[in-house]
């Protein structure tokens, strides 16, 4: 911690953020008027608060945190006192035996620490956040600084174990007989590793986020954990990267994979108990890179799968096909979109409201990811044998209604999935095309023949997944009317259209909170079967779905647009 700032002005100089005339400017300046070099720097717009958080960590061997995924209420309230906070510009983040972690944005400010260490007689430690929301958080702490009562151990924070930090090695010896065949971890307060705490309190963050995936990225000289929330990945960690076989080894431990096997990629699954009893999954892979083990983990929420038909963003014609579809017989239906979608999600929806004790029901996915009882579900293990192709022949002799395969990916399985459609079952699966007239063509591709998809497919949905606007600080948006009729919108529609963009508050990320899901929904009707059997083209396929009424994904999107449920520019970056 005896790095002047000269260091950091060196160092952004040589990563090539500054000049050197600009540093130099920019010393003196901060010299002058008696400020930080970090708050000029960032003042002074030359490079934004998160790059400058991010160097300045690595330049002083320290820990960045985002204080958006950090608690104000977990800080200690009385330990410092409000004017040092105030003069320093520093936050007491957690404390813990005889050390205070605080939260700087300018790691060479020893004045600040070594005062606080006199006044509060405790070891000081810092993590390093970016000056703006370091400013905000500061401003939120001293309003409720009066009000604020202890906290419990149960209601730490994350970075309540930032000790872990320092900490060296993680060896299989050191995990004990329990932690090696363990399936199922409780998040609820305990006294084991430090890392052990970080990793759980992590997971159970990304939940409360919302967040849909976790990466754990080595790189030669950092570490990043980034969560994807609505779509978008967010930097929300950055550990020392020394600590990278550690966190691979406890998520390896948690999944039941080999943490000695770093030369495959693995597959697992991490079940976790939250408070309130509430259980939630995820499906854990792990890739060996050129610096380490990346280790990916896909969030699997029951509750997301089982909310209902209406949240998911049918038009009232979409649902009334999709329903129309569920209710029948026999027959395929089809999810169509790319990978992260929402299709298990509209398949599962679907599933629920045909899950009664009258329908025997078996599911085939690599792997399960949403348990639903009363359903027969099965996960692949090529391995021994058990894809989708195999698996399928067994549910056919296991007197199936409804049979939903995770996805068609190759002619075998198409082909058994549309006999099955054809000899009295309902069969659901995906498949990734762009569109529902692109399915069609995409399986006669496959080799399966016109006949036998004009018999077997009642319906095809495509689908997208856009951010909602957040309500709380959408703003309307003037675009000229020649704009909004190139984009799509009929004359009758932006007579009266209103156009809201994002603009961002504290309640929301960048504009956007939440998703929603956009639809292409096509029942196969007597004339598109009749095109279908004379080998027409997507071309012709999409012509006469349109003519039936059937709205595109573009005019879909559009009609959320003109509702407020989202903007322009979201529908313009999906379709």
């Amino acid at each position: 911690m005896s790095i002047n700032m000269g260091n950091l002005a060196k160092r952004l100089v040589s990563d090539r953020l500054l000049q050197q005339s600009q540093a130099i400017l920019a010393t003196n300046a901060a010299t002058d008027l008696r400020i930080p070099f970090v708050t000029h720097v960032i003042r002074s717009k030359l490079i934004d608060s998160r790059t400058v958080a991010v160097v300045a960590a690595e330049e002083f061997a320290a820990p960045v945190l985002d204080l958006d995924t950090f608690d104000l209420h977990c800080c200690p309230a009385k330990l410092v006192a409000l004017k040092l906070i105030k003069r320093h510009q520093v936050l007491p983040l957690y404390h813990r035996g005889n050390c205070l972690y605080l939260a700087v944005s300018d790691p060479s400010n020893m004045v600040a620490m070594s005062e606080i260490k006199f006044h509060t007689g405790l070891k000081i430690d810092f993590v390093v956040v970016e000056e703006d929301k370091l400013h905000a958080a500061i401003r939120t702490f001293i309003e409720r600084a009066e009000i604020q009562q202890p906290k419990t151990e149960a209601q730490e924070n994350i970075l309540g174990n930032v000790e872990l930090l320092s900490s060296t090695g993680l060896d299989k010896s050191d995990l004990g007989p329990a932690e090696n065949t363990r399936a199922a971890t409780e998040l609820r307060p305990t006294n084991e590793d430090p890392v052990v705490q970080f990793i759980n309190k992590l997971l159970a963050e990304a939940v409360t986020a919302g967040a849909s995936d976790l990466h754990f990225e080595p790189y030669e000289k950092s570490y990043r954990i980034r969560f994807r929330v609505d779509g978008i990945l967010r930097v929300v960690a950055h550990p020392p990267v020394n600590l990278s076989a550690r966190l691979a080894s406890r998520l390896k431990v948690m999944s039941q994979m080999d943490i000695a096997e770093r030369r495959i990629p693995q597959d697992g699954r991490i079940k976790m108990t939250l408070e309130g009893n509430r259980c939630i999954g995820f499906r854990v892979n792990t890739l060996p890179t050129l610096w380490g083990e990346k280790i990916v983990l896909r969030v699997l929420d029951p509750v997301n799968a089982l909310m209902g038909i209406d949240a998911l963003g049918f038009d009232a014609l979409q649902k009334q096909h999709y329903l129309a579809a569920l209710n029948r017989q026999q027959g395929l239906i089809l999810v169509t979109g790319p990978t992260g979608s929402g299709k298990t999600i509209s398949l599962y929806s679907g599933l629920n409201i045909i899950n009664t004790t009258q329908r025997n029901i078996s599911t085939v996915e690599d792997p399960v990811e949403i348990n639903l009882q009363g359903v027969n579900q099965v996960s692949v293990n090529p391995k021994i044998g058990l894809d989708f192709a195999n698996t399928l022949r067994a549910f056919l002799r296991q007197d199936p209604d409804v049979v939903m395969v995770g996805e068609i990916r190759d002619l075998e399985t198409a082909e058994i999935a549309i006999r099955a459609a054809q000899t009295g079952h309902l069969v659901l699966s995906t498949l990734h095309t762009n569109n529902a007239a692109a399915t069609l063509t995409r399986l006669r591709g496959m080799g399966i023949p016109a006949f036998n998809l004009a018999n077997s497919i009642r319906l095809i949905i495509a689908q997208r997944l856009a951010r909602k606007l957040c309500k709380h600080c959408k703003e309307t948006d003037k675009i000229p009317e020649k704009v909004l009729r190139e984009e799509g919108f009929s004359q009758q529609q932006v007579l009266k259209l209103q156009i809201y963009r994002a603009v961002g508050c504290k309640r929301c990320k960048d504009g956007y909170r939440g998703r929603f899901g956009f639809y292409e929904v096509v029942p196969i009707t007597e004339a598109l079967i009749q095109i279908i059997m004379h080998d027409g083209d997507s071309i012709q396929i999409g012509e006469q779905a349109r003519k039936e009424g059937c709205s595109t994904l573009r005019e879909s999107v559009l009609r959320k647009v003109a509702q407020g449920v989202t903007s322009l520019e979201e529908a313009n970056r999906l379709t």
